[in-house]
């Protein structure tokens, strides 16, 4: 029955508000015997007749303005108030009061234009030819031209041209005849929570029980009633005693807030207290890259809410008080903030204009950029350090560059404006990679501290270059430095040796304390010899070696060039250097052999003689001459021989010959010459004889034959 009078009194008053001004209701429910509605400066009455029958009073002050029976759909009206009577039953009787609202503002029929006042928002949300759409406080409605809306304590009007906005005070105070309620503030102005103190006086003979309850109020409010610093939900009221109660509230801005105290309903309305805000600067000149600091200075008392509403694509605007950026705070007095800009290097010259808002209200600025670094390639130095800031040589990758630092660990590259992926490490560090962003034109330095990896070293030799005589040994030192955070063993070897040779790592030069491994600790070093040795036999020349020392996670190659000197020379002694043998004849001799100092190998003895003769060493190859190393020991097995066999051809002339040996081994080569001396027969001899005796004969016949003419 209830629901049904609510709706066909709504009908009824907005039936009649068609073309005028509309009402707005700011009460709505039963009034009984003895209680009182104050709106504005009227208040609402019901009185019993002596009959019993009831009669509603409307008075200003103490004069009474109307008096009528209580009868289902009487009306009143009065200054620009209107009562509304429903049913009477045993709970009261049922009222709708009305007033007609200020008028706030008007609002253009465009999209997104708005009012605030009061916690409220007014926001158009869509327009059309005939219509609009309409939010108060996110509840959407729907106006057509001439017509009219209402929300709450708001109302809406419509006349095609614009949207005019009005508003209503709620009823402040209810009392009733078995409890009163007072306080002393209905509308009030606040910087901060605030205690509204709220007296209950009970008119009753025994105790009242009444609930205490906040039935509304803005998004973001905190309230709640106090006694004796105790939040309560309920008072006990003692026989004809009172009660006071705070009803604490925490705004969040301008707004009315609502409550109960039993059945009577009460409200307060709240507004903020203003902020005032100083800003020195209307307009900046500035280069691209820069950051500009914007001093703003708030005065007064309550919340502020900071918002940036238009920044260019690219920028960067917020607000700080030096430690935190601020979105929303509280001012008591006075309190300074700075309004940071970053414009990006790559900002178009030219004017830029930046938006905020400071409690809905819109501030700007405008910045004008007379310098751009647009397209210009950026700048990146990067320097590596160790963990204790010593500058690191070593290696950065970055944007597809390998590059290696200088000698105080810095390097520098230039870069189009991005984002990159920048790895670097230092010998005996551990790799790191970082991001980093560059702006065009931007020069920016990177500090890269690297750490030292748990196993790293560095080794080196006093001599790369060796020198060694075949039979003997040669040294140079081995340094290695631990470059790691953690004790390192290591294990040194030599490769690219023949293997008649050898080498030791010794503690000494001589080769005489050997050692199997070296250690060191983090930061030290650690020496040792590197000790080799040449076979007597060796070869005269360089050979290619390789020192290899390996840690536990690293190997290090050095090479090792070794440049061998065999001063082995061969002696060859016959035994008869000179003979003499009758053509046709064969003779021989034997030819002895030896090294004078080293050992020489594989010697080939090959002999030149007159044509025709055969000559032939007897062997015609020895296998090695000079000393031999057993152990420790050095041992000479003395000269060796062969014999050299010689046969003449019968048709040798006689004469003196020479044939020349040589002895060709892989360390030396030596030579010696036999002389030979070919005779003849007698009867070649008297043959010999007369082929002279004749020969002379002629000679002289024919000088004398020549003379003669």
């Amino acid at each position: 029955m209830r629901k049904l009078l609510v709706v066909l009194l709504s009908f009824v008053l907005l039936s009649s508000l068609v073309a005028a001004q509309p009402y707005v209701t700011v009460f709505e429910d039963r009034i009984s015997v003895g209680q009182t509605i104050a709106v504005g400066n009227y208040t609402i009455t019901v009185v019993q007749a002596a009959d019993g029958s009831y009669y509603l009073m409307l008075r200003n002050g103490s004069r009474i303005l109307e008096l009528k029976p209580f009868a289902f759909g009487t009306e009143i009206e009065r200054d620009g108030l209107r009562i509304l009577m429903g049913s009477y039953t045993a709970q009261g009787g049922f009222i709708v009061v009305s007033v007609k609202p200020e008028f706030v503002t008007s609002l253009k029929p465009e999209v997104g234009a708005k009012a605030v006042f009061n916690g409220n928002v007014v926001r158009v949300i869509a327009a059309g030819n005939r219509t609009v759409d309409v939010s108060v406080n996110g509840v959407a409605r729907t106006l057509e031209v001439n017509g009219s809306a209402i929300v709450d304590l708001i109302a809406l009007e419509y006349d095609g041209k614009e949207i005019k906005v009005y508003a209503a005070e709620p009823a402040s105070e209810t009392v009733s005849m078995e409890y009163s309620v007072f306080y002393p503030y209905g509308k009030i102005r606040v910087s901060g929570p605030v205690d509204v103190p709220i007296t209950i006086t009970s008119a009753s003979n025994s105790e009242l029980r009444l609930p205490l309850r906040v039935t509304s109020m803005p998004e973001g409010w905190r309230a709640s009633f106090l006694y004796g610093g105790i939040e309560v939900e309920e008072i006990t009221l003692p026989p004809k005693g009172s009660v006071t109660v705070s009803l604490h509230i925490e705004p969040a801005g301008s707004g009315t807030l609502r409550f109960s105290i039993g059945d009577l309903p009460g409200s307060v309305q709240i507004e903020a207290a203003a902020i005032g805000v100083s800003i020195p600067y209307l307009g900046l000149d500035a280069e691209a890259g820069q950051k500009l600091a914007v001093p703003i200075t708030f005065t007064g008392s309550g919340a502020v809410e900071f918002q940036a509403t238009d920044v260019p694509a690219g920028w960067t605007m917020y607000l700080t008080d030096g430690q935190y950026r601020l979105r929303s705070f509280t001012v008591s007095g006075t309190f300074s903030a700075t309004l940071f800009i970053e414009i990006p290097r790559n900002a178009t010259l030219g004017d830029h204009r930046l938006s905020f808002t400071i409690n809905g209200k819109e501030y700007g600025l405008t910045v004008h950029v007379y310098k751009t670094y647009l397209g210009q390639p950026a700048k990146l130095t990067v320097i590596l350090t160790d963990g204790s800031g010593n500058p690191l040589k070593g290696w950065v990758s970055i944007g597809g560059k390998n590059v290696t630092t200088s000698a105080v660990g810095s390097v520098t590259v230039e870069l189009p404006a991005g984002e990159y992926r920048i790895a670097a490490g230092a010998p005996g560090a551990v790799p790191i990679e970082e991001a980093v962003k560059l702006g065009d034109g931007e020069e920016k330095t990177l500090n890269i501290a690297l750490t030292k990896a748990p196993y790293y070293f560095e080794a080196r030799l006093k001599n790369d270059v060796l020198t060694v005589t075949a039979g003997a040994s040669a040294s140079t030192e081995i340094t290695i430095t631990n470059l790691g955070s953690k004790e390192d063993e290591y294990h040194v070897t030599l490769e690219g040796l023949e293997p008649e040779w050898s080498y030791v790592i010794s503690r000494d030069p001589t080769g005489a304390t050997p050692i199997g491994t070296m250690k060191a600790g983090p930061g030290e070093s650690a020496s040792a010899y590197l000790v080799v040795i040449a076979p007597f036999n060796a070869v005269s020349g360089d050979i290619n070696a390789r020192l290899i020392i390996t840690g536990k996670s690293t190997k290090v190659e050095i090479p090792v060039i070794i440049k061998v000197e065999n001063p082995a020379a061969l002696s060859l002694n016959a035994d008869y250097p000179a003979l003499t043998v009758k053509a046709g004849g064969s003779t021989a001799t034997t030819v002895w052999i030896d090294s004078m100092g080293t050992t020489v190998t594989n010697i080939k003895i090959t002999a030149q003689a007159p044509s025709g003769w055969e000559v032939e060493a007897v062997p015609s190859s020895i296998p090695r001459v000079g000393p031999t190393r057993k152990g420790n020991v050095v041992v000479s097995e003395g000269p060796s021989q062969f014999e050299l066999r010689i046969k003449v051809p019968k048709s040798a002339p006689a004469g003196t010959y020479t044939i020349t040996v040589t002895a060709t081994g892989d360390q030396a080569k030596a030579e010696t010459v036999i002389t030979v001396r070919v005779t003849q027969g007698s009867s070649s001899a008297y043959l010999g004889i007369i082929l002279l005796v004749v020969v002379f004969g002629i000679v002289i016949w024919l000088m004398r034959r020549v003379g003669r003419r």
